[in-house]
């Protein structure tokens, strides 16, 4: 057996600090879409194991960081237990758009979505499903400071042997026939980005997991976790309690509220998000293998979907979600969106701004989901110094689902080794643990919904590895 779990060796690059990738939400507006497939329903319906008295391990939160960790720790040989409050893949994780964009602002986050996508390719492989939709991807830039970042990224990639190049604008048309491109100063493309589908990744994890006997539990919300001299030692539920020396904490926009069981703050927040799907239009036809677009200028990222155009955005407002208001059985595929709703007017505006097409009585639907979102734009991985045997995996910005193979690898590391080859600290859980203006819950929320605010709006430089001021000529919606 290898290291990551798998029986057939799977070589990575050098490991390096993990930050972003991309995600979000989809769902008409105020009618109930699916956000898990037949297929996964019945697969979970069919996990009515007992809850275990006992675990090495026990995961809380049935997203994809959750169930990527519990299948590599499964994998290495753990006895592991999952606990789900709803249905698992159905949170933040059955909203997602899938995004995977591997140049990212450091040579450090680059090579880490690289070693996802091996990942990925391996457990294709072993599922036997397609999870891994290989279009490419464009980066687009229509001020000058935005060509400097393209550039930038660009000889970033090509010094760590990565498959990426300036794109001439005219070949940017032909590609992408359906978006504007005559005010577009450079671009760059990469061949080998492309999107992941969130239900056959979760499909995906839950098999490799249940073939190493993780123990799934859906509809059971985590009520209390035990302690003995600031050590963890058990969880409780309404169904039972179950002993164990190590709790996973990757509960998503809820965990926060699961560290606050141990009366512990965590540095994360929930926020909304809203994407547009359009429905296929023989006007504006829509290459199903057309290119991912990202636009940094104007907030937004797209992606062909079923004939038509995902089209979603990271603008200056959002709405702020409570999550301790909710039920045990909120369902988020059941969000719906109002006709009036100042987001996704902003989404529509921005969206016309590069698809002139695209209006408000474009035949769309809308998706609403929530995030968990962190102070300065990366996940919480690891343990923090108050409980030995509390590991948190969350706040993934809205790109869990790309980040999810590889967080797996590192967490299962960190539980097993004690340490990870990886240099995670960027990433970190405790970086925040004493920082004195992140201690009060409010001024948590506030900067986590600051860091949203200019999110796409920084300049990303990775000669440096460091975000300059955002662009003065960007998008302030």
């Amino acid at each position: 057996m290898t290291r990551n779990g798998f029986t057939r060796p799977l070589e990575r690059p050098c490991r390096e600090t993990l930050l972003l990738g991309f995600n979000m939400p989809r769902q008409p507006a105020r009618l109930p879409t699916r956000s898990i497939p037949d297929p996964l329903r019945r697969t979970e319906s069919e996990m009515a194991d007992p809850l275990p008295t006992t675990s090495d391990v026990v995961v809380i939160g049935g997203g994809v960081a959750g169930l990527s960790t519990a299948m590599q720790l499964a994998t290495r040989g753990a006895s592991v237990t999952l606990l789900e409050r709803e249905r698992l893949g159905n949170g933040s994780t059955g909203r997602a758009a899938g995004l995977l964009g591997q140049l990212r602002g450091t040579r450090a986050a680059t090579k880490m979505l690289m070693d996802g996508v091996e990942i990925v390719a391996e457990l294709e492989e072993r599922a036997g499903v397609k999870i891994y939709v290989q279009t490419g991807s464009l980066r687009v830039a229509e001020t000058d400071r935005r060509a400097e970042e393209i550039r930038d990224l660009v000889e970033m990639g090509r010094q760590i042997g990565f498959d990426i190049d300036h794109l001439p604008i005219d070949e940017v048309a032909r590609l992408l026939p359906y978006m504007r491109t005559d005010d577009l100063v450079d671009a760059c493309y990469c061949p080998t980005d492309g999107h992941l589908q969130p239900a056959e990744l979760v499909a995906s994890y839950l098999q490799v997991g249940r073939e190493h006997n993780v123990v799934y539990q859906a509809g059971c919300p985590v009520r209390g976790l035990e302690f003995s001299d600031n050590r963890v030692t058990g969880v409780t539920t309404d169904q039972g309690a179950i002993s164990t020396p190590v709790v996973i904490n990757a509960a998503g926009p809820w965990s926060h509220l699961v560290a606050g069981l141990l009366d512990s703050n965590l540095q994360t927040a929930a926020l909304g998000h809203v994407y547009l799907t359009t429905r296929p239009d023989d006007k504006q036809p829509v290459d199903r293998q057309s290119p991912a677009i990202r636009n940094r200028h104007h907030r937004i990222y797209s992606r062909p979907e079923s004939g038509g155009l995902i089209v979603g955005m990271y603008g200056s407002e959002t709405v702020r979600h409570d999550m301790q208001s909710l039920p045990d059985d909120f369902d988020m595929s059941a969000l719906t969106v109002r006709a009036d709703d100042l987001n996704v007017a902003l989404l529509i505006d921005a969206a016309k701004q590069r698809f002139p097409w695209i209006d408000e009585r474009t035949p769309m639907t809308i998706t609403r989901g929530i995030m968990t979102f962190t102070p300065d734009g990366k996940p919480v991985c690891g343990k923090r110094p108050d409980y030995d045997g509390l590991f948190h995996c969350s706040g993934f910005c809205g790109h869990g689902i790309v980040q999810s193979p590889v967080i797996g690898v590192i967490m299962a590391d960190l539980v097993l080794d004690g340490h990870t080859d990886y240099d995670i600290q960027a990433i970190h859980a405790d970086r925040f643990f004493e920082h004195p203006q992140l201690q009060d819950r409010s001024d948590i929320e506030d900067a986590c919904y600051q860091m949203h605010a200019g999110y796409y709006g920084r300049i990303e430089d990775g000669a440096d590895q460091t975000t300059r001021d955002p662009d003065p000529d960007g998008s302030t919606v």
